[in-house]
């Protein structure tokens, strides 16, 4: 999408809700007062605000917010009246005709969004929310602001005491400041370096600091963005900031240090173009150094340092683009890293257009243009097809690069992919994630991890945009062994609920009271919610596929055989899944299961519960 078209969405999107909220009304929520008079009152709230805080979260002049606030004094709803802890400060605080006008708005208010979600359906009502909420996250980044403070500011104090709390929560055995190599403040002020704060409503929400250490070396400490505002790419700011600031202090090269435990700040490292170098400092918590070059080449002129287990991974190239790949490969694009994909099955997508990502020709072409490649297909017949069917086979594309599976397959067969990479001097991983579409979405997946030490440690910061957690399971096959485990349990539960559905719809129950019940229950998870949700809106578009469940249904019991497990539920769910893909089902989502069970499976599953 062009500038010119996200401008006049963004616009379109702001006229269509100011328009349903009565924003323009001057009678807000049918009151006596405008919206910006009501505003203040909700900001004020219960507990009060500063004058001067009240000015600062919403971003108005002295002036007219004391116009605004005598408006509701005349009212009787606002007393400003000066701090009891500072004379100087002045306090805006409700009167108790206030908070019982606040109450009234927040009655209005709750009965106008009631209006707005009563014409949907469930499913529209969830996709709202979520939408809304992203909407506000991405509002809250655009509104941050990062410029220089000084180190022994109140708020700058502030910050570092976060960072080092949240370190302290990190750190295997916790983070003691008196063992960490000493930061004065001296050094991180002009002229031998810079604090950079990052702000959100006049609160600190990030930090960095930059210091020269030699005539073209510069050194960032303390990069910390708070919790509720990760994942919006104020980090990456604070980075890019303290390089400029790096620069304009004369420095060429930019290095840092990291905690194995960091691995968003890794990834963000890497994705920003840093290489890992050897240790340049003796700092007890540091397990990653890093160096970038600001200028193209180092300050002696010499390529930076890289090579061996250290080494950076390059551009990342993406075979795969399905329900699963296509949202994670534009996750992995937004995030920084030189993407280049290719799919089976052509894709144009502007929004990896827009991120950068290269989109090749070939699968030769993915393999010449990058270092690490990420395989995301359907099964091994599709990585037999994409990987072998190639002038010069595998070895010939996998020699000296690194390959990270993240699709599920056999044990056996990744097993036997491993060691047939490795042989051809390549490096193989194991990374299969547990989620459908809608956390490939969110960034929400469970990736289990499984390779050499020395290739898995420098691949797993790769994998923190697609996914919430990350485990390291040990050596090939561990990780798809375990991904298969976790299976056992999703597919029965799902498969339950879908039973459950049926069961009530012959009762003639009501399958919103149903879901109502499931959601409010101990057995409710994230999943269950999902699924509820599209079992009452009938909604069966794919999030992950019947026929990609039965696949995995094959896979349980074909490797609970060769382990001599007893798998008798998953047995019963390969019968179902499969009678479901022949009875055309197998493009729809799993929950649509519940058509087989309501045609009658339940007399084909006892024949095979009885071994037939």
């Amino acid at each position: 999408m062009s500038l010119e078209s996200r401008i006049q969405t963004i616009r379109a999107f702001n006229r269509d809700v100011t328009e349903r909220l009565g924003v323009l009304e001057d009678r807000y929520l049918a009151r006596d007062r405008p919206l910006s008079l009501d505003r203040l009152l909700w900001e004020i709230g219960t507990d009060g605000i500063e004058v001067r805080e009240l000015r600062s979260r919403l971003g108005l002049d002295s002036g007219y917010t004391s116009r605004q606030l005598r408006a509701l004094e005349q009212e009787g709803l606002v007393v400003v009246s000066p701090s009891e802890h500072d004379s100087r400060v002045r306090r805006a605080t409700l009167t108790p005709s206030g908070m019982a006008e606040l109450a009234v708005l927040d009655q209005l208010s709750d009965e106008l969004v009631g209006t707005i979600l009563a014409p949907l359906t469930e499913h529209q009502r969830d996709e709202l929310a979520t939408a809304t909420e992203t909407v506000r996250r991405l509002f809250a980044a655009s509104t941050v602001a990062i410029a220089a403070a000084d180190p022994a500011s109140e708020p700058a104090r502030w910050a570092v005491d976060a960072y080092r709390r949240t370190l302290d929560d990190r750190f295997d055995g916790g983070f003691r400041p008196e063992r960490t190599r000493p930061t004065t403040d001296d050094v991180l002020r002009p002229p031998s370096g810079l604090f950079l704060l990052a702000t959100f409503r006049s609160r600190p929400v990030g930090c960095v600091g930059v210091t020269r250490v030699a005539d073209a070396t510069a050194e960032i400490r303390r990069l910390w963005v708070s919790s509720e505002l990760r994942g919006l790419g104020i980090g990456r700011r604070l980075l890019a900031a303290a390089e400029d600031a790096a620069v304009t202090l004369g420095a060429g090269v930019a290095r840092l240090e990291t905690n194995r435990t960091l691995t968003e700040a890794i990834g963000l490292y890497r994705a920003a173009g840093y290489d890992e170098v050897a240790p340049f400092n003796d700092e007890p918590y540091a397990h990653h150094w890093f160096a970038k070059s600001l200028t193209g080449e180092s300050s002696t002129g010499e390529p930076l340092p890289s090579g061996g287990a250290g080494a950076p991974l390059g551009r990342v190239g993406f075979l795969g683009l399905g329900i699963m790949g296509l949202p994670m490969a534009r996750r992995l694009a937004r995030s920084g890293v030189g993407l280049t994909v290719w799919s089976r099955t052509p894709k144009s997508d502007d929004e990896l257009a827009v991120a950068g990502a290269r989109t090749a020709a070939n699968v030769p072409e993915v393999f010449a243009q990058c270092d690490t490649v990420i395989v995301m297909l359907r099964n091994a017949a599709a990585v037999d097809q994409v990987l072998r069917d190639v002038p010069g086979g595998i070895a010939h594309l996998v020699a000296g690069r690194t390959i990270v599976n993240m699709g599920t397959l056999s044990p056996e067969y990744s097993k036997a992919l491993a060691d047939e990479v490795e042989s051809a001097g390549g490096h193989y991983v194991e990374a299969p994630v547990s989620g459908s579409r809608r956390p490939a979405e969110d960034g929400k997946l469970v990736a289990m991890v499984a390779g050499r030490p020395d290739v898995v440690r420098r691949t797993v910061a790769l994998l923190d945009p697609m996914c919430a957690q990350v485990t390291v399971c040990g050596p090939v096959p561990s990780g798809l062994t375990m991904k298969l485990a976790a299976n056992v349990f999703l597919i029965a539960l799902v498969t339950g609920l879908a039973e459950a559905f049926h069961f009530a719809d012959r009762h003639g129950l009501d399958r919103e009271l149903l879901r109502g019940i499931l959601d409010a229950g101990q057995m409710s998870s994230p999943i269950s919610r999902v699924k509820t949700a599209k079992l009452v809106a009938d909604d069966l578009s794919a999030q992950a596929a019947i026929a990609d469940v039965q696949m995995n249904a094959e896979l349980i019991v074909d490797a609970a055989a060769v382990a001599g497990a007893g798998v008798p539920l998953s047995e019963l769910c390969r019968a179902l899944y499969a009678d479901a893909v022949g009875r055309g089902d197998g493009a729809i989502d799993m929950v649509g299961v519940i058509r087989t069970i309501a045609a009658g499976r339940q007399i084909a599953v006892s024949s095979v519960a009885g071994g037939e």
